[in-house]
């Protein structure tokens, strides 16, 4: 079993040179579509990191994201502004908001998706979300194709397993697969044997194969070990464990993983993955990764070019699980 850190640094700043957006004005006229030449801001709260980044052009050229646990509610404008302000523009230059859903806190989750709801609604612009899980693993993707040799060039399937602490030896989980090194926003763009690229952006290259949940850790890893080495495995323990059902169906391409990676919150979980790598034929890695926003922005750019957006009135986070207050007040109202 390996170990590493996907992005040690807890703030982090990138720009790249490109075009200001500039003065705003004659696009009003056109705030309901989506310009994929525009702005689009991208944000997530499901964990202690407060992640902030702006793309343009399918790429990304701001990015900010800080450790601030618990105080997310009073850093996020300001991290926004200065996001902005990087790059000498205004929020009515934006031309789309996406947001990390969840799930993860549940205090915070809700801060970002209320803040992309905000945006869409005060400046007439397109929202979408994406599982925050989702763009922990594919972040951590990117690291680790960054600072390993070996794998930049391999090609080989990979799994990523995201991990988000949620007590009690649970963890806001989910399994996604990758073959090949392309960089992330390629990588989202590979079709599927049909030709299309799936609303959930599976595609030849990049799939989900367990779905988001929270989930006991340690029989969640040796679920995925046993499927990954061939052997049928039974289905996982733990509430709610959104859509488990015994064995699951890996699609050929994503078959025979060359290592299984923990990803995220790893530190919460290192005696239990360290018990379930001793007993896998396939390596184990462990990459410690602190969400950030770059990849919540490259995952909702294929939903906003189909016109999948959130309704800014109705939408809600992905809980996954109910607060301990709401179960207390359901407990209540059955006795």
């Amino acid at each position: 079993m390996s170990s590493g850190n996907g992005n040690s640094t807890r703030e982090r700043e990138m720009a790249q040179d490109t075009p200001l957006a500039g003065d705003s004005e004659g696009r009003e006229s056109s705030r309901s579509g989506f310009d994929e030449n525009g702005y689009v801001l991208a944000l997530d709260t499901s964990t202690a990191s407060l992640a902030v980044a702006l793309l343009q052009g399918g790429r990304v050229v701001a990015e900010k994201h800080t450790i601030v646990e618990r105080n997310h509610s009073i850093h996020l404008m300001p991290h926004l502004q200065e996001l902005l302000a990087s790059r000498g523009i205004r929020p009515n230059d934006l031309s789309a908001v996406v947001a990390g859903q969840g799930p993860g806190s549940y205090t915070g989750v809700r801060i970002a998706v209320t803040a992309a709801k905000t945006f869409a609604w005060s400046l007439g612009i397109p929202a979408a979300a994406v599982s925050s899980l989702e763009a922990l693993a594919l972040g951590a993707r990117t690291a680790l194709l960054a600072e390993s040799a070996d794998a930049g060039s391999d090609g080989a399937v990979r799994w990523f397993v995201p991990l988000m602490n949620a007590r009690r030896g649970q963890a806001f989980t989910a399994l996604y697969a990758s073959a090949g090194n392309e960089p992330a926003v390629e990588l989202l763009g590979s079709a599927d044997a049909s030709g299309d690229v799936a609303p959930d952006n599976t595609g030849s290259r990049w799939a989900r194969l367990q779905p988001d949940g929270i989930r006991l850790v340690a029989d969640f890893a040796r679920h995925i070990g046993d499927t990954a080495g061939g052997t049928e495995a039974a289905g996982t323990t733990g509430e709610q464990s959104a859509g488990d059902d015994g064995t699951f169906v890996v699609p050929s391409g994503f078959a025979k993983p060359k290592e299984i990676v923990f990803v995220g919150e790893t530190s919460f979980f290192e005696e239990t993955i360290g018990q379930t790598a001793a007993e896998l034929s396939v390596p184990v890695r462990v990459l410690p990764y602190d969400m950030t926003a770059a990849e919540v922005g490259l995952l909702g750019l294929p939903r906003l070019k189909r016109g999948e957006t959130i309704d800014k009135y109705t939408f809600v986070p992905n809980y996954t699980q109910l607060t301990e207050a709401e179960v207390n007040l359901m407990a209540k109202a059955k006795s």
